[in-house]
């Protein structure tokens, strides 16, 4: 396992303690609070939505944006998704642009190719700095969503916070002993509303074809990721009865191919992982997409313009 991945799980297990651990856990507190704000403008009548996640990685903050998007367009607005290109070409200069599934997961990065899979009529973009982002995707739309930012000044229309249903909170504390992305009451502070994210799945897409878990159940599957809590992924295999015989990690949004093993009919992997996978998998290696639909909570959309999440509300 690489080092990147070792250091990643000990955050996600809370493996780190005593003195020196607990005095940098409050410098990263500090210095965390005062980064989760970003400063940024827009014009009048334009309504921004910012979606943050409370840990390092694994909150859903991704797939709550996707969620909220769809809705906003669903329900006739003019939307935009703001996204961030992680290990793309494009979070480091060039200007904004839309993304398109043509381009390069080197150029937008994997999580941003996911999101314009996921919503063919709503545009995607990605920039150099958020403020550039935000810029042309308000040429575009009325309602821009926000990925990966916890709060604005100016304040957001609308804040939202995302939390895994089963472990909000990661391993409870800010690293080096734990995942939290900032400590908890500052998280809350900012959030109007925090959304719990659990997500159902029919089963993995190969070819474009919805392969259930039935099916899958007979075959020989191995699975592949470059993800925080890449446990949660078996997790949801090993729900369906489907017990991979290797197990491939890797740290999140890291760049790596699909592994050749004898006597394995298909590997299956993640919606984003996807990205990268495609684009080195050997001629010849079968790879299934698993379907993640977001399950959230009952009556979480009021209405188009008004999604306030019904869910857990900070206390």
């Amino acid at each position: 396992m690489a080092p990147v991945r070792i250091f990643a799980q000990a955050l996600e297990e809370g493996w780190l303690d005593g003195r020196l651990a607990r005095a940098a856990e409050g410098a990263w507190g500090r210095v965390a609070t005062r980064r989760l704000v970003k400063t940024l403008t827009w014009r009048d009548g334009a309504r921004v939505v910012a979606i943050g996640g409370a840990t390092l990685g694994g909150s859903g903050k991704t797939p709550l944006a996707i969620a909220c998007a769809r809705a906003f367009a669903e329900g006739g607005a003019r939307v935009a998704l703001v996204g961030h290109a992680y290990r793309g070409r494009a979070g480091l200069h060039g200007p904004a642009r839309v993304v398109t599934p043509a381009d390069r997961v080197g150029d937008v990065g994997d999580e941003a190719l996911a999101c314009v899979r996921a919503l063919p009529a709503v545009p995607v973009v990605v920039a150099p700095t958020r403020q550039a982002a935000l810029d042309l995707a308000l040429t575009l739309a009325d309602v821009a969503i926000l990925d990966g930012v916890h709060q604005t000044s100016p304040r957001a229309w609308l804040a939202l916070l995302a939390v895994d249903a089963i472990s909000p909170w990661g391993a409870g504390a800010c690293p080096p002993c734990g995942d939290l992305r900032a400590p908890r009451e500052e998280l809350l502070h900012l959030a109007d509303r925090v959304v719990p994210i659990a997500g159902i799945s029919r089963g993995a897409f190969v070819d474009g074809h919805l392969v259930p878990w039935g099916v899958l159940r007979q075959k020989s599957v191995g699975l592949v990721t470059a993800l925080a809590r890449p446990t949660r992924v078996l997790a949801t295999l090993r729900a369906h009865a489907v017990e991979p015989r290797l197990v491939r990690t890797f740290s999140d949004h890291g760049r790596f191919r699909v592994p050749f093993a004898a006597g394995i009919d298909l590997w299956l992997t993640t919606s984003k992982c996807r990205e990268s996978l495609m684009r080195s998998a050997r001629e010849g290696v079968a790879l299934g997409v698993i379907d993640y639909e977001l399950a959230l909570p009952c009556e979480t959309w009021k209405g188009p313009l008004d999604p306030y999440p019904r869910g857990v509300l900070p206390s």
